[in-house]
């Protein structure tokens, strides 16, 4: 394993003292070696930087990583997408993951996805999920949020590739399902400020230059405990949806991109506008040629350079 390219964890933290350690134990416990481990401490008021920096002084965890660990603690709260990016460009990894801090790996996870990966030449890949719930078991998937998110899962091969199956909503599920390449994160700019849709507009827009790979042989444990950022955060809802399927719509018209499956009537034709109707994205389709998706997508850069 010691010829495998290093992998640069990035572990964006919040107010997650009950969850940390076991997300960090999860990066410690995995069986590829090459890691190296960023964890960023966004202002938390709990007792977070207390147990992330008594973890991380051990002598097995820094031989775990060679030595290979940054703890970087802001003095003022800057959002989830100025961690994450300040975190990427603090690393050093060829390959890059996201882990939230109130979830966990699977031990394989990097041994298996990169294995994939350069056996497919594929630059950016996701996992399949399994959601817990605060105490780390298995949650129902018969009803409410937890099914919600294993039927997208679930309806990944019904779609015409994996990529169509990330336009209507984010089947790769979370931030922290991502394994990409360094060179995908630089040709996409980073992650946006968006509050809610970072994640998904920032695979979106890596779906116009590759194809992801779903790679079903291993988990990420996804952790639904009541106090998710995403579930206080409907009244921006609305508005960075557009934002995202505007952007992204007004781009895979272009006629030449990166990624000849991405979704593009220029690559798919006809059934470009069948599957979009189908989805019921027409509306945001039409939404992409108007004037107000200009005006979104202005408002959207001024948010981004704060």
């Amino acid at each position: 394993m010691t010829n495998m390219p290093l992998i640069s964890v990035i572990v964006p933290s919040y107010n997650y003292e009950k969850f940390i350690v076991q997300s960090l134990e999860s990066v410690i416990s995995q069986t590829y070696e090459n890691l190296e481990l960023v964890i960023i401490d966004d202002f938390s008021k709990d007792n977070s930087v207390a147990l992330i920096s008594k973890l991380i002084s051990q002598e097995r965890v820094k031989k775990r990583f060679n030595g290979n660990i940054r703890f970087i603690i802001h003095k003022v709260n800057r959002g989830a997408h100025y961690s994450i990016n300040e975190g990427i460009n603090a690393s050093a990894g060829e390959y890059i993951s996201i882990l939230n801090a109130d979830d966990l790996y699977k031990e394989d996870r990097f041994k298996i996805m990169i294995s994939a990966m350069l056996a497919q030449n594929a630059e950016f890949s996701f996992s399949k999920i399994n959601v817990i719930d605060g105490e780390g078991v298995l949650a129902d998937t018969a009803e409410g949020e937890a099914a919600k998110f294993v039927t997208v899962q679930n309806s990944i091969n019904t779609f015409p590739t994996v990529g169509w199956s990330l336009v209507p909503h984010n089947s790769a599920i979370s931030t922290g399902n991502m394994l990409f390449t360094r060179d995908i994160y630089i040709k996409v700019g980073g992650f946006r400020n968006l509050k809610y849709c970072h994640d998904w507009d920032f695979i979106l827009k890596s779906l116009l230059i590759t194809e992801p790979l779903y790679i079903p042989d291993t988990i990420y444990y996804y952790r639904l405990h009541g106090n998710n950022s995403y579930l206080q955060l409907d009244n921006v809802v609305d508005r960075e949806v557009k934002t995202v399927l505007g952007s992204f719509f007004y781009s895979c018209r272009k006629k030449q991109l990166l990624n000849n499956l991405c979704p593009s009537p220029n690559i798919w034709d006809n059934e470009f506008m069948t599957q979009i109707k189908n989805m019921s994205l027409d509306h945001f389709w039409l939404f992409s040629k108007t004037p107000l998706n200009y005006v979104y997508q202005l408002r959207q850069s001024f948010i981004d350079r704060r």
